[in-house]
């Protein structure tokens, strides 16, 4: 009975994250780390790595969903901020293995906490293609911070990607999910290798580094009835919107995750 909760828990996790994941281009991670943590008892080190095996193939199908029509799809503008979040995301993999358990929790709760209250300040911007092109340094930079906030983590990086990529003009209102998604891929890629070659912390079994690969296939499915929910909402989310919803889902959460860390 208890591997039944289990696994219907973890559908339930995926249907979450995938409906996060194309509503707001947070990448599902800020839910996944907390109830892996929670409810499938992980430690916050494989918790964050299997969040970021996960995020993999729930980004990679959102991409191509919300991209999907586009005749302008922001391929060039993803390529170059993943030049900075694969840098990133491997990197803050890496330096969280010399860290314990407690302080990668205080980590992910002060990053969402701080994203929480700034989201609500985000302006509407407007870009035009020939501005673009002169943020690509600044992309970059910002590929780098979501890289390695992803990294560090667990969450994918969405969570920091989107709200600067708005504060900086980077893209409109309307796109930034989907280029969050795209950029995901190839950040969660080089966050979950770094994990893969860790030291092992977790007994339970295809358990690889601080990642378990048991979990994924049903956080996966669940994504599957989440995501196009999810995509239903980002088409009607007015910028006032998305960033009250995502403000209050990221306070929520880093103050549930500071009673644990505080426990």
């Amino acid at each position: 009975m208890g591997l039944f909760f289990l696994c219907a828990g973890m559908v339930l996790l995926g249907a979450g994250a995938g409906f996060i994941s194309a509503g707001l281009g947070l990448g599902g991670g800020v839910i996944m780390v907390p109830a892996l943590i929670e409810f499938a008892h992980l430690d916050p080190h494989t918790a964050k790595g299997t969040s970021l095996f996960i995020i993999i193939f729930i980004a990679a199908l959102n991409a191509w969903r919300l991209n999907r029509g586009y005749p302008d799809a922001p391929w060039r503008l993803a390529a170059v901020i993943a030049l900075g979040s694969i840098t990133g995301g491997y990197f803050g993999g890496w330096a969280t293995r010399l860290m314990a358990g407690k302080t990668v929790l205080w980590l992910f709760v002060g990053l969402l906490g701080l994203l929480g209250l700034h989201t609500f300040f985000i302006a509407p911007r407007t870009v035009a293609e020939g501005a673009v092109r002169r943020r690509y340094k600044l992309a970059v930079l910002i590929g780098l911070a979501a890289g390695v906030a992803s990294g560090m983590t667990g969450t994918g990086g969405g969570a920091v990607l989107v709200p600067l990529a708005l504060l900086a003009g980077l893209v409109t209102n309307e796109r930034v999910v989907g280029l969050s998604n795209m950029v995901m891929v190839a950040t969660s890629i080089a966050a979950t290798a770094a994990h893969l070659s860790a030291e092992q912390m977790c007994a339970l079994p295809w358990t690889v580094g601080q990642v378990n690969l048991a979990l994924a296939p049903l956080v996966f499915l669940g994504a599957q009835v989440g995501s196009p929910l999810g995509k239903r909402l980002n088409e009607k989310l007015t910028l006032r919107r998305r960033r009250v919803t995502m403000g209050i889902l990221l306070i929520v959460i880093a103050w549930r995750l500071m009673s644990r860390a505080l426990s």
